[in-house]
């Protein structure tokens, strides 16, 4: 129900500020309206970029008479050289492609240094006027009082050892992006997805059972099922077992996956129908019912003579 919230209130405020640009009678205003940027390249990021680009070319111009797809500019940074860190290459190279289709700007290797509601400042000297940002570059958390400085990763993230056991601890576990525990294999902890979660909490309550009963505790190991980001229409990328597939094939991919997370068969049916409606169709249930706007008059027209 969170994620539902978060993206019905994301869709309020992108849909809030393009309402706003109607109104106003001020070019820099539109402009920074109309501006939009994407902070982090993981797979929330890219698809979030993508999104927008599809907005920009199959809805914009229909829900606002008045505004040309060209006017929305869509912004992607990422403080990593490349995007989708926790992919193949071939899906970084593909999914910056998929983007540069879309007409996103994508900037790699830059970080945001300050926003303060209109002015955004990357560390590259990059200065953008924008209504419009959104952060998913991953939050930073906030540990309890008496936990080592030294415990704590330079990605923000607590150190564990093989059984997520906070290291200098003996009662103190993490699992998830909020813990990382570093080996050879993950110098940088495992990618903070819902799997990875997933499979540590199952894990982890393995070997609190096993602590208790004074048996043998077994170290975490990540099983990866594979990793799935798309970037709009038709574009997707896939690593699943080796495997690196993009494009449609890959799209259809990412859609049966997320049809089959879906709790019960009616539920799965709806929205595989809702989806093959909008895409046959290039329409979305997020549309807007507006009337023309009289910039003389300042009034809205009601149709009505």
């Amino acid at each position: 129900m969170k994620n539902i919230a978060e993206a019905l209130n994301l869709r309020s405020v992108i849909l809030q500020n393009l309402e706003s640009v109607l109104f106003t009678t001020d070019e820099k205003e539109k402009v920074a309206l109309l501006t939009f940027v994407v902070v982090g390249g993981g797979p929330t990021g890219v698809e979030l970029a993508g999104a927008l680009a599809e907005m920009r070319q199959l809805i914009l111009t229909k829900d606002y008479h008045n505004l040309k797809s060209s006017e929305m500019t869509v912004y992607l940074m990422e403080g990593k050289p490349k995007l989708l860190s926790s992919m193949s290459t071939v899906a970084f190279s593909k999914a910056k492609e998929f983007l540069k289709r879309a007409q996103v700007k994508v900037y790699n290797g830059v970080h945001v240094k300050s926003y303060d509601g209109l002015t955004l400042r990357v560390d590259d000297g990059t200065i953008i006027k924008t209504k419009n940002v959104f952060w998913t570059a991953g939050v930073k958390g906030v540990f309890p009082a008496g936990i080592s400085k030294n415990m704590i990763t330079k990605s923000n993230r607590l150190q564990t050892d093989g059984i997520n056991r906070l290291k200098g601890h003996s009662n103190i576990f993490a699992i998830g992006d909020a813990a990382a525990i570093i080996t050879e294999e993950t110098p940088e902890g495992h990618p903070g997805v819902a799997p990875v979660a997933l499979q540590q909490g199952k894990h982890l309550a393995r070997n609190l059972e096993a602590l208790i009963n004074g048996e043998y505790t077994v170290p975490f190991k990540y099983k990866d099922k594979g990793s799935l980001a798309t970037i709009g229409r038709n574009r997707a990328v896939a690593d699943i077992n080796g495997v690196h597939l993009h494009g449609f094939f890959a799209w259809i991919l990412w859609g049966l996956v997320h049809i089959r997370s879906i709790a019960g068969f009616s539920s799965k049916g709806i929205i595989f129908f809702n989806w093959a409606i909008n895409y046959f169709t290039k329409n979305s249930d997020n549309r807007l019912i507006i009337r023309p706007f009289d910039k003389k008059t300042k009034k809205i027209s009601t149709g009505i003579e």
